[in-house]
């Protein structure tokens, strides 16, 4: 059950700030309204030393039973943000940033990043370290401001109301369905990524271990391997071990 939203928004001078629109005239009124004991927050970080400074506090303050949103609003590209003094951050940058807070919280942090191409934020995951949240909302291309704050609007009443990212997104989805928000669970972007490259080595056991063992910083079992008949053990066997380690518990 989610009980902290942290709003962090970064934008250029004469930028619409969406996230401060966003958290005094949804989330902190509707928190208040349905008195929800949800910790909220909202920061504006112009520089990159400001925002991990943030991270780092957000941190500091966590707990493991801590369910956690956390939103992102700034400038993105396919590699990195952009901060409102025009520093970057790469996205594997926040990834390491994210990790130690979701490693704490045990896999119950919730990544909503508003900015334009954010879903590339993924595709920098590193899998030889622990997942850096449990879920992630974004955008493949760009966005406008109108949409960030029309369909987070939506969503958060929602998540507020019932401190499930799950279900509320799915609700947001019966409403927007045209909407360029998508949410991701890391276990089943992990199951896809993985399962293709464990795929490619099912008839040469000896490669497959040589291969993803430092790839998914795992160590298969050749004795256990031996045993199994179908593509389907395999795979399951080998994510399964994967997830035992990359997902905080």
């Amino acid at each position: 059950m989610i009980n902290k939203i942290y709003i962090i928004e970064s934008l250029r001078p004469g930028d619409d700030l969406t996230g401060k629109e966003l958290y005094q005239d949804i989330i902190e009124r509707d928190i208040s309204f349905y008195q929800k004991e949800i910790f909220h927050n909202y920061n504006f970080t112009e520089s990159k030393n400001d925002f991990t400074y943030k991270l780092n506090e957000i941190l500091e303050n966590t707990r493991s039973d801590d369910e956690i949103v956390i939103h992102i609003e700034a400038h993105g590209g396919n590699e990195e943000m952009q901060f409102g003094n025009y520093e970057l951050l790469k996205w594997t940058e926040l990834e390491n940033l994210l990790v130690k807070i979701n490693l704490v919280c045990k896999n119950k942090l919730h990544l909503n990043l508003a900015t334009c191409y954010g879903m590339h934020v993924a595709e920098k995951i590193t899998l030889t370290k622990t997942a850096p949240y449990k879920s992630y909302i974004s955008a493949l291309k760009e966005l406008s401001p109108s949409e960030i704050l029309d369909d987070n609007s939506i969503l958060y009443k929602s998540i507020i109301e019932s401190q499930n990212i799950f279900t509320s997104f799915m609700e947001f989805w019966e409403q927007k369905p045209k909407s360029q928000l998508r949410i991701k669970d890391i276990e089943t972007a992990m199951k896809w990524i993985t399962g293709s490259h464990i795929s490619l080595f099912i008839n040469h056991p000896g490669i497959l271990k040589s291969f993803i063992d430092p790839y998914l910083n795992i160590e298969i079992d050749n004795s256990v391997l031996s045993k199994l008949k179908t593509e389907k053990e395999i795979v399951d066997y080998v994510f399964n071990l994967f997830l035992s380690r990359y997902l905080p518990k």
